[in-house]
């Protein structure tokens, strides 16, 4: 079957909210952000059902961040504020407890280790932010780092620094900011509260724009590889890690794959922009978002990881060393730029968004993708599914852009 009748069948499917008997029936509660507002919703496994949300004139809720048992953290990618709400989980309630300002345009945020700090990558500013949140009812903020270094070819999407993402490392030592103007992967040591860059390290393909990344293994220590979505040239960027007498993380690239199969081109190459990857816990599968493709909708594709043996190793006992990927298939998102997406706690469901509803109407803003656990495979045919139309509004023309389980 061709790309374009798979995508046609999955959008028709997903418009009509299917739910698949075979969905497991496990209760969960999950987040979502979109234009002005943060919403609570419930996932039975079989739909979701809006049960709570909080709305804010002018807000961009654009990725958040939860600490358990109750504080939600949210970024405002149209100004410079952070928040903290506190959420009810028994009754849905968000109330918001602390409001602070950072940097431009925080598009990212994540802790470290003991979640004590919080570290925001701020696109608008191009730098990065570090927040104490020890207090339960506060914010803190820290530090700015300035992340420096040469701008890349792109006259006009690389104009200054735009820090995309932070992404803390498995040893829960070590942060990557992903920063599409310059083409670069910071490393921040976050040891001992001094949150320096240690390591700048410039991607080979000029021009390409890093803009996610994801490490491998996903827990276990000391990483092995890292891989970086580049927005600007539609490819996955593939470093191996190596560390500097204990003390930093340096990358040196490997290889290099588009972020489409070459059977499933985007229509539009010019407009197409790779957007979120996430990487298994298992580290043998990884999916790529594709935006803005030009084709009746959007994309999520899958990636086979195999590790290789490293030097100094045994046949009996091989020495962990870098990662190849390989395309294993390509399914529609149900709607235009799915711009995040997330697993479930099981990682037997992706979570995904979209931000655009399609040219019929038809566009699903969240869906629900049944995940086989041996071999990686996404089910074409959504779970279930809410139409982006269910979060536009009078002036509200985008959809979600956050979603994410929380218990």
């Amino acid at each position: 079957m061709r790309f374009t009748s798979v995508i046609v069948a999955a959008a028709a499917a997903s418009a009509a909210v299917i739910g698949r008997q075979d969905a497991p029936a496990a209760s969960s509660k999950v987040i979502i952000g979109s234009t002005n507002t943060i919403s609570v919703a419930d996932y039975d496994g079989k739909s979701f059902n809006i049960v709570g949300s909080n709305t804010t004139e002018g807000t961009g809720p654009s990725w958040m961040a939860f600490k358990e048992p109750n504080l939600l953290y949210a970024v405002n990618e149209n100004a410079f504020n952070l928040r903290l709400f506190t959420l009810d989980t028994t009754n849905n309630d968000l109330k918001l407890t602390a409001e602070a300002t950072g940097s431009a345009g925080v598009v990212s945020i994540a802790f470290n280790k003991d979640k004590t700090r919080l570290v925001g990558a701020a696109y608008t500013g191009g730098n990065v932010d570090v927040w104490d949140i020890s207090d339960a009812s506060a914010l803190k903020y820290m530090k700015n780092i300035t992340l420096g270094g040469e701008l890349g070819p792109n006259k006009e999407r690389q104009t200054k620094s735009f820090a995309h993402q932070a992404v803390l490392d498995p040893s829960g030592r070590y942060f990557a900011i992903c920063d599409l103007g310059t083409d670069s992967i910071s490393i921040i040591d976050s040891q001992d509260d001094k949150f320096e860059v240690v390591s700048r390290n410039s991607v080979s393909r000029a021009g390409c724009g890093p803009r996610h990344g994801a490490w491998f293994p996903q827990t276990g220590g000391t990483p092995t590889a890292f891989v970086v979505a580049c927005e600007l040239t539609n490819t996955l960027e593939v470093f191996s890690v190596s560390t500097t007498n204990g003390s930093s993380l340096s990358l040196t690239h490997t290889s290099e794959l588009s972020t489409y199969g070459a059977a499933f081109p985007p229509a539009n190459a010019t407009t197409a922009a790779a957007g979120e990857i996430i990487i298994s816990a298992d580290g043998k599968h990884a999916y790529v978002s594709n935006r803005n493709s030009g084709n009746a909708t959007d994309s999520i594709s899958h990636f086979k990881i195999a590790q290789q043996a490293a030097p100094g190793g045994s046949k009996c006992k091989p020495k962990a060393g870098g990662i190849t990927l390989e395309f294993v298939n390509q399914i529609s998102s149900g709607g235009i730029s799915p711009r995040m997406f997330s697993f479930s706690k099981d990682e037997k469901t992706l979570f995904s968004t979209n931000v655009l509803n399609t040219t019929d109407g038809t566009g699903e803003g969240v869906l629900a993708l049944s995940r086989a656990e041996d071999t990686g495979t996404l089910t074409a045919v959504p779970i279930t599914s809410l139409p982006v139309t269910n979060f536009l509004s009078a002036g509200v023309t985008m959809g979600p852009t956050f979603i994410q389980q929380i218990v």
